[in-house]
């Protein structure tokens, strides 16, 4: 995949919720900064109730997670595995590829 940055101005904030020493999510974190998406990053290893919070309601302990909340109170959760029933607030992706792709479509409305 070719990085470029981009120019348009998207919708909402962006929240990746990261493990320190994990290989996906400082991929996808230094794909969103050559893009120069803004982006918070939480590291969960030193946030420790921020992730169990996010491993009891979303179900998962797989990581990177990404939180996506726009202006209008709309959100989504981007993860990689979820024991949760499909809900229309959680996308679920098999690859860092798939989960740039749905946050970037999200965030830009694409």
């Amino acid at each position: 995949m070719g990085v470029k940055e981009i120019k348009r101005k998207g919708v909402g904030d962006i929240t990746l919720y990261t493990l320190t020493h994990c290989t996906y999510c400082k991929a996808l974190k230094d794909t969103l900064e050559k893009l120069g998406v803004p982006f918070s990053d939480v590291d969960v290893e030193i946030n420790g109730q921020i992730g169990d919070w996010l491993e009891e309601n979303l179900k998962t302990e797989s990581y990177p997670i990404i939180y996506i909340k726009k202006p209008s109170e709309e959100y989504i959760y981007i993860l990689s595995e979820t024991n949760l029933e499909k809900l229309n607030s959680v996308r679920i992706f098999n690859t860092i590829e798939e989960a740039l792709e749905t946050l970037l479509e999200f965030y830009y409305e694409i």
